[in-house]
């Protein structure tokens, strides 16, 4: 037979007082539910690797466990669950570093929100979490066996915001638990004789009418009761509760609600509805794996706070290495990119290289004489320039400005021209400026500094001239 291995994130576990051990794992349809027959066995499929699992969810009795109503002065859980610590004193006659506790709302008026206060002593957690360590589990979410009953009624029979009571019946007892608007109310459990059938039936549904009359508030609609566990008694109590349960002001709507489906680890046959002690401790893990799943109802996780906190700093340094390590891979294959891209190029070059290497000699001696042929005839364009620029300066230059100096420097791509001259006054020297603004090459003509020298009576106005020419 072929081994199944499951691996999983989160693994639930509802423990029998007989020791049968229920596993509930996420699949593809849902939950799937284990039924080992003793936590040896359990711990053999663990050591085994056929169950590996992250976080395990498990549950504690409300028997373990100290339930307080509490009513504060807040508007959210998370503010009322700040709160709690404070009421400890008046609630239970033990120091906080003792105990363990956790909430669950159960009605909310205003700004006022009352809580159902779950205390269990730490020396008895850690006995009742002794067995499970010892296969090694370390539940990383401890919560109510109750809530996580009624969570289940929850997802499965869809509760409307009326009241419903649920009903569990198993193999020699059942549990009735009561919700509002789908917040847990509370329960009770009760013993069913064996082989009395008909009157186990009777008296659990004379329980049921007795939880409707006590509700916290008078409902003149429908009241929803669900049944799960035993297929003999649920439909007993179903036919009774429709003949004698219906009537005003607050009438019954009974539904059947289907069990979970419970698998053997070993054989592997399907079990059936109502064999043994499975369909209580299924129902829990099913509905403690969705509130683990959906992180539903967090403020009723009875861990310990030194486990809290030693599993947030494990979770800050597993962050902590995962982002460098990450940061490390970004950063080397960045390196092994630039790498690869250097090679391409440099593999490119070489292929060039390779092909231009027969015609390298060729192409040098063609480039030179290239530039030779160029620099000729740039030579030989530039022939013309001094005589066209001493014909502009002949044309333009009016007759009361007289050149006297011509001075003529080539440059790469054009010439500087500088001149000196006189002229009669100040005037004509900007008559001139103006008068070559017309001329091809020297409309670029600028006269930086001018100087007047006396001659007797009369004084003349020297200039100093200078042109830039760019060749096209």
């Amino acid at each position: 037979m072929k081994k199944v291995r499951t691996r999983t994130e989160w693994a639930s576990l509802g423990l029998a007082q007989d020791n049968t051990v229920v596993v509930c794992t996420k699949s593809n349809g849902g939950a799937s539910c284990t039924r080992f027959e003793s936590i040896d066995q359990l711990k053999q499929a663990i050591d085994s690797k056929r169950i590996a699992a992250k976080k395990w969810a498990v549950t504690v009795p409300r028997s373990l466990c100290i339930l307080k109503t509490v009513t504060l002065p807040a508007s959210d859980p998370a503010e009322a669950a700040n709160m709690i610590p404070f009421e400890l004193p008046s609630l239970v006659p033990l120091s906080i570093d003792e105990i363990v506790y956790g909430c669950s709302v159960l009605n909310k008026q205003d700004n006022m929100m009352s809580l159902l206060v779950c205390i269990l002593k730490l020396s008895t957690l850690d006995e009742h979490l002794a067995p499970l360590r010892a296969v090694g589990i370390e539940p990383r979410r401890i919560t109510l066996d109750s809530l996580a009953i009624q969570n289940w009624f929850n997802n499965v029979g869809q509760l409307a915001p009326a009241p419903v009571i649920s009903v569990l019946v198993d193999s020699g007892h059942y549990g009735i638990q009561m919700s509002v608007n789908g917040h847990f109310q509370g329960a009770n459990e009760m013993t069913v004789p064996v082989g009395e059938l008909e009157n186990s039936a009777r008296e659990i549904m004379q329980e049921i009418l007795h939880q409707r009359d006590q509700l916290p508030e008078p409902h003149t609609q429908a009241v929803g009761v669900l049944l799960a566990g035993n297929e003999k008694y649920t439909s007993e109590i179903k036919n009774l509760l429709e003949s004698a349960g219906t009537v005003a002001p607050s009438p019954l709507e009974v539904s059947i609600l289907p069990n979970p489906n419970i698998t053997r680890f070993a054989p592997t046959e399907d079990l059936k509805s109502g064999d043994g002690q499975s369909i209580t401790e299924a129902v829990v893990a099913t509905g403690l794996l969705d509130m683990a799943l959906g992180s539903k109802l967090p403020y009723t996780n009875l861990l310990p706070q030194k486990y809290v906190r030693q599993y947030q700093k494990r979770t800050a340094l597993f962050n902590h290495v995962l982002t460098a390590s990450l940061s490390l891979a970004v950063i080397l294959l960045i390196w092994l990119y630039l790498c690869a891209l250097n090679w391409r190029i440099e593999k490119t070059c070489r292929i060039i290289q390779s092909k231009i290497a027969p015609i390298r000699d060729i192409a040098v001696s063609v480039d030179s004489k290239h530039q030779r042929v160029k620099a000729i005839q740039r030579q030989l364009s530039n022939r013309g320039q001094i005589a066209r620029i001493v014909e502009e300066l002949y044309k333009y230059t009016p007759k009361s400005v007289s050149i006297n100096n011509l001075a003529f420097i080539s440059e790469q791509n054009g010439a500087v021209i500088t001149s000196k001259g006189q002229a009669e006054d100040l005037s004509a020297i900007f008559q001139y400026m103006e008068a070559v603004r017309d001329a091809k090459l020297l409309n670029k003509l600028d006269i930086p500094s001018t100087n007047q020298i006396k001659r007797g009576a009369k004084s003349i106005d020297t200039f100093t001239a200078k042109c830039n020419i760019q060749y096209e």
